[in-house]
């Protein structure tokens, strides 16, 4: 997705690779925020709430969430729940072999990953290991073969999840690399399909299989995700959001928009501030 500075953008210091296990914030926690940035965030007590591109999820001990670079946060609390934090330059991300880890970061799907309490104290260490080589070395081939392990823990918690599902699938991975570069402009499966080198009926029961949707869904998602960002900051006006979002009108967006959430852009717009 391109890059906005309509939220306040939270930026990695010089440094391409930090962990932290007391509270890391590179900004303003509470208020929504863009992040440059991959980060991996470990909640170490429960209590509270924080936002994902304006879907709220629990604070839990021992759940894990990815968060990657443009997307929306915040932790509306006085003070930052206890977590263990790894955030990442974009070149340390593209560094990561395994393309199913790299998939985890997608945004269509933000719920946690939990940790089994089996493996609780193995991940510890691990994280131990990650704190201990950024506080001498911080030798990045290391860092990132100790963060790689970590992700695929993660990913092998997640065999449930449908990130992870379709994670295992190249042709997804493809087909989802693809929608975040061409939304805007291109809605339809068949593009999409094409592209990829299947049918527009195998790419949706492959999707239906794996991940339980739809391309359709899959780009409402990601237009519903844009549309509230822009929305939020007030910088345009709807009907420009619209024609932005690749919609032919704006009482077409506004159909859209009130069938997803509820609410018209106007209701969305006056309530979240």
């Amino acid at each position: 997705m391109a890059q906005h500075t309509d939220f306040p953008l939270h930026e990695l210091p010089p440094s391409r690779f930090l962990a932290s296990d007391s509270g890391l914030a590179l900004g303003d926690h509470a208020q929504s925020h863009r992040i440059s940035f991959f980060a991996i965030v470990w909640f170490l007590e429960t209590g509270g709430t924080h936002h994902i591109d304006f879907e709220s999820f629990p604070v839990k001990a021992n759940e894990v969430f990815l968060l990657a670079p443009n997307q929306v946060h915040s932790i509306p609390a006085v003070r930052l729940p206890r977590a263990r934090t790894i955030v990442f330059a974009h070149d340390v991300f593209d560094r990561i072999d395994e393309p199913h880890l790299r998939q985890l970061f997608l945004p269509f799907e933000n719920e946690a990953f939990a940790i089994p309490a089996e493996m609780q104290a193995p991940l510890t260490h691990l994280f131990d290991l990650i704190l201990l080589e950024c506080a001498g070395a911080a030798d990045l081939t290391l860092l990132l073969k100790y963060t790689t392990a970590y992700l695929t823990h993660l990913y092998r918690f997640g065999k449930r999840n449908h990130r992870v599902a379709g994670a295992e699938d190249h042709r997804l991975v493809r087909l989802f690399q693809l929608m975040q570069m061409h939304y805007r402009q291109e809605k339809s499966a068949a593009f999409y399909a094409r592209e990829i080198g299947l049918t527009p009926k195998r790419v949706n029961e492959l999707l239906r299989e794996k991940m339980k949707t739809t391309v359709s869904k899959l780009l409402y998602r990601l237009m519903l995700i844009e549309a509230k960002r822009e929305l939020y900051h007030r910088q345009h006006s709807v009907k420009e959001i619209a024609y932005g979002l690749g919609f032919s009108d704006q009482s077409y967006f506004a159909r859209f928009f009130k069938k997803q959430t509820g609410l018209t852009p106007e209701e969305f717009r006056a309530g979240a501030h």
